[in-house]
């Protein structure tokens, strides 16, 4: 049975495009291993939420900034889409800690969940119990 042309050239590209798809996750979890190799910890401050349209799943997109050695970088986590402004405006200004990699700190997590703590080896304090509601 011969196939046609097509198929041929679908089937030789299919590696090629699960590789090109797996990549930015290979990327994520490359740059998670270099923060657990050279972690340290801070302290930033939520400043901005920003609501995006998906395919999916609406997201907020909560921008954190943090302080390092003088220079302010900023960390992103998703927030529940289905927030009210009173929700987002009761957070805004709140602590949230972040870990970052000590030769690249722009380079950071920012712990609000308990599976981002956990990445970690670390217990999600009772003190940010609040962020259940909010972040995942």
């Amino acid at each position: 049975m011969e196939w046609p042309p097509s198929k041929v050239i679908l089937m030789a590209f299919t590696p090629v495009l699960l590789a090109l798809a797996a990549a930015p996750k290979l990327y994520t979890i490359y740059e998670r291993k270099q923060i657990q190799n050279d972690q340290a910890f801070t302290v930033g401050t939520i400043e901005r939420f920003n609501y995006e349209r998906r395919k999916v799943r609406d997201v907020y997109r909560v921008d954190v900034q943090y302080n390092v050695d003088g220079k302010v970088f900023t960390a992103k986590s998703r927030a529940f889409w289905k927030l009210t402004k009173w929700q987002l405006d009761s957070v805004m200004k709140q602590k949230l800690p972040v870990v970052y990699e000590k030769s690249d700190p722009s380079n950071s997590i920012v712990l609000s969940t308990e599976e981002r703590f956990g990445q970690f080896g670390l217990m999600l304090p009772d003190s940010l119990i609040w962020t259940r509601q909010y972040f995942y």
